[in-house]
């Protein structure tokens, strides 16, 4: 059977990157999802999830795309040791919305500047671009969407269509209701969803306000949008396999097509 989209999940932890054997079935690597498609390598994040693989086998083509959220430091931690753009063979181009006035460079380089880091992306070696993140673009064949999210300081949502079938990327995401009505529009019939569902609806009575949405909530919006998979992402910290799979188990008695995110687990489309 061909496959329009062959993903990967890298990192689906949120907030920072935790390690022990309490975290070995769903991973302790923060957000980093791999997209092949079209020809096209496409990097949705760039948390601890960009490290620790054999990236030759995915850059046959030298060339890749990364997407980022926003700037936040577990979603670009990944970036500043990412073997391929040390490769000056390798071209990559990469998107992050300007913010606070600062551009995609500028929030990458605040990251990557002394005295928090020694090298700065000048110094890499692979041909790198930077852009603003525009409502709609294409990477080769693959046609790119975008919205803002509802996130301190901001974040971007994904959208990545091919020959009809759609994923959608909506991490660090604080949903105002159970259907909201932009993000169901943007995201509707998609064949995937992933989707920030960071607390338990007891927590979020004390984190309300800090960007994430919740398990429920992050169901019924799955639902509600119609999308045929979903996958629920940015795993709490401080969430143990033991407590996520005891959680995962509660939502797919309502809801049949959702389920959680594992690292390292590859999704076929």
């Amino acid at each position: 059977m061909h496959h329009t989209m062959q993903m990967r999940l890298l990192g689906v932890r949120g907030t920072l990157p935790v390690h022990g054997p309490e975290f070995v079935r769903f991973g302790g690597a923060t957000s980093c999802v791999l997209l092949r498609a079209g020809g096209e390598t496409i990097i949705l994040d760039a948390g601890t999830g960009l490290s620790g693989r054999d990236w030759d086998n995915f850059f046959p083509e030298k060339r890749c795309t990364l997407l980022i959220t926003h700037s936040h430091v577990d979603h670009l931690m990944g970036f500043p040791v990412f073997p391929p753009l040390f490769d000056p063979t390798v071209t990559c181009g990469i998107y992050l919305r300007t913010r606070q006035e600062r551009t995609a460079r500028a929030q990458i380089e605040a990251l990557m500047s002394p005295p928090l880091w020694p090298v700065d992306t000048g110094s890499m070696g692979a041909e790198l671009s930077f852009h603003d993140v525009p409502p709609a673009f294409s990477i080769g064949p693959v046609a790119v969407e975008t919205m803002e999210s509802c996130h301190p300081g901001g974040s971007s949502i994904y959208k990545l269509s091919l020959d009809g079938v759609s994923v959608v990327y909506a991490t660090d995401y604080e949903p105002e209701s159970d259907a909201p009505e932009d993000f169901c529009a943007f995201a509707r019939g998609c064949t995937l969803l992933l989707l920030d569902a960071q607390y338990t609806q007891e927590e979020y009575s004390h984190t309300r306000g800090f960007g994430h949405s919740t398990i429920p909530r992050s169901a019924q919006i799955a639902r509600a949008c119609g999308a045929r998979q979903t996958l629920l992402i940015h795993h709490d910290p401080k969430r143990t396999d033991s407590q996520l799979l005891a959680l995962e188990t509660a939502v797919r008695t309502q809801y049949a097509n959702v389920r959680f995110g594992r690292g390292g687990e590859e999704v076929l489309l």
